[in-house]
């Protein structure tokens, strides 16, 4: 599999991320966590999407600690090796790479341009954790997985976050997002949402788990998040101007 990706470099080492960039800039950045899949042909679509409704965006490959480079599709073989991957991640380690490339990333934009976490299965966790590391500025996480995990987390939040979760997703059932509910009482910061009828990845367009009302509300709640926190940067940071454009290397 070919397609053209960045390179990032952090005390660690350096790993790869798909970027796409809009032709008219609208002032925030939208770091786009995969599901278990990685940079697949479908998390590119999403992440053209987001570029096409004026923001930049990066995808990271969440795996480059493991084996750089797997970008799986939805196929039985490589839904399997995805699981593995996803079981085996470091999510701290995972979460110190999303806050070295969000910090790095920020260098390189307009000053006060906003870095939201937008995260889909496996990166909707990720964009929890990330909000609650503070590595961005604020996340919004779709059908996350394993939150039973990272209850705790939940007093740490201090930026905006929203939280889709399918109605039928038997990873989330409604006695773990009662548990959710819980955890983050005391952050109006948090929203959490349960899409009526919808299952896990019910975001993922052109695919069987889609649900489209689902998927359009938590798209618009999305966007409004974005948006609000960039009309807050660009208030607060008047005059930016625009980022030059990332390298490109080849995968």
């Amino acid at each position: 599999m070919s397609f053209p990706l960045v390179d990032i470099d952090t005390a660690d080492g350096r790993f790869q991320a798909y970027a796409a960039e809009p032709l008219q800039p609208a002032g925030a950045a939208v770091l786009v966590l995969p599901e278990i899949y990685n940079i697949n042909g479908w998390i590119r679509q999403v992440a053209e999407r987001y570029a096409g409704q004026g923001f930049h965006v990066l995808v990271p490959d969440l795996y480059w600690r493991q084996e750089p480079g797997q970008h799986l599709e939805y196929t039985p073989e490589h839904q399997q090796r995805g699981r593995e991957l996803a079981g085996a991640l470091d999510r701290e380690l995972a979460v110190r790479d999303i806050a070295a490339l969000a910090a790095g990333w920020r260098q390189r934009l307009p000053a006060g341009t906003p870095v939201i976490a937008v995260g889909y299965c496996l990166g909707g966790e990720l964009a929890f954790l990330a909000a609650a590391a503070g590595a961005v500025d604020g996340a919004s996480g779709w059908y996350a997985t394993n939150m039973a995990r990272h209850l705790a987390q939940g007093e740490r939040i201090r930026v905006p976050v929203q939280l889709h979760f399918g109605e039928l997703d038997w990873r989330t059932p409604p006695e773990l997002i009662q548990s959710v509910r819980a955890a983050v009482a005391g952050r109006p910061e948090v929203e959490l949402t349960v899409h009526a009828g919808a299952d896990h990845g019910f975001g993922r367009f052109g695919h069987p788990p889609f649900h489209a009302a689902a998927a359009a509300a938590a798209h618009v709640r999305t966007l409004a998040l974005i948006d609000a926190l960039r009309a807050a940067a660009s208030e607060a940071s008047p005059g930016r101007s625009a980022a030059p454009p990332l390298e490109e290397s080849h995968a």
